[in-house]
């Protein structure tokens, strides 16, 4: 055979593979756009938060109420995209494609996966029924008027925040730390971890979302202050994290060292760039990558 026959057959082979592997890529971010738009990437984070709370804890996961949390979310954010169709019409277009025609459908599965949630958290622990409800009704507060003639509170500034905040971090706190309530100072420590992540998250999505918010004057940090100085203060916030090390032991610490040093480098990376798809991975996706690595870890026995 010539060399040229040879170089041809090279050319084609390499062009065959570049063929494929663009297909894989885009086959991939399909998914990953699917899982996405439906809310079940969101529920996905909801239960490696969980699970993280429990290992931060030093208390063994329980399965259960992770997946209960799992579907917590997913149903809480159906329903939020169903009311944020305005704001996602210009800052996400491809959920408002997804919700077309499904809005009704969405719902039911929504109201479907709440109940399962409640179902699941009570068969585990009675008592903490109440955490599981404390989403929804800072979500259903959040955007009613409590006391005529004064602001709602998603009219405030900053509150989305809070508040999305303050629900993660309640839920994926205090439920794992149910058995355990005794340690308060370990339980409250988590907590502030899980509030101060979940804020930076929310704000850093703010980052990303500027431009409707902008139009549809929701005065967001980003909004008020603009992105660059946004980034700043998200920085100096996670910075915050750094002393709670000093309290935790072995993998707990190497945990959330791991997932502190991720929050610096979605900040910085995400203040700049804004890829939704890559985003909704590094940012709410740290939880699950962070825990996949922790367990293999565990598994090839370089962590005891």
């Amino acid at each position: 055979m010539s060399s040229k026959s040879v170089n041809q057959y090279g050319s084609i082979y390499k062009d065959s593979f570049y063929i494929i592997w663009a297909e894989l890529v885009e086959n991939l971010k399909n998914v990953f756009r699917f899982l996405s738009v439906s809310s079940l990437f969101v529920g996905i984070t909801g239960f490696f938060q969980t699970f993280t709370g429990y290992l931060l804890l030093g208390v063994p996961p329980n399965i259960q109420i992770c997946s209960a949390v799992f579907l917590m979310a997913f149903g809480l954010y159906s329903l939020n995209k169903i009311t944020d169709i305005k704001e996602d019409a210009i800052n996400m277009p491809e959920r408002v494609n997804f919700l077309r025609g499904r809005r009704n459908l969405a719902i039911a599965y929504s109201i479907v996966a709440y109940l399962l949630c409640i179902l699941l958290t009570f068969l585990d622990n009675p008592s903490s029924i109440v955490v599981v409800f404390v989403p929804f009704i800072a979500n259903a507060l959040y955007g009613s008027r409590l006391i005529p003639g004064l602001p709602r509170l998603k009219d405030i500034p900053v509150m989305k925040n809070v508040i999305v905040a303050v629900s993660w971090a309640l839920t994926t706190t205090l439920l794992p730390a149910a058995h355990i309530m005794s340690e308060k100072f370990t339980v409250a420590l988590i907590l502030y971890f899980m509030l101060v992540k979940a804020f930076v998250n929310t704000a850093l999505y703010d980052v990303r979302d500027v431009k409707g918010d902008r139009e549809n004057k929701i005065r967001t940090i980003p909004v008020i202050v603009g992105p660059k100085k946004t980034i700043l203060i998200l920085l100096a916030i996670n910075a915050t994290l750094l002393p709670l090390l000093i309290f935790l032991d072995n993998n707990a610490r190497l945990l959330a060292a791991s997932l502190i040093i991720s929050g610096f480098a979605c900040i910085f990376y995400f203040g700049m760039k804004k890829n939704p798809l890559a985003m909704d991975l590094f940012v709410d996706g740290e939880w699950m990558l962070t825990c996949v690595i922790f367990i293999l870890l565990k598994i090839v026995r370089l962590l005891p």
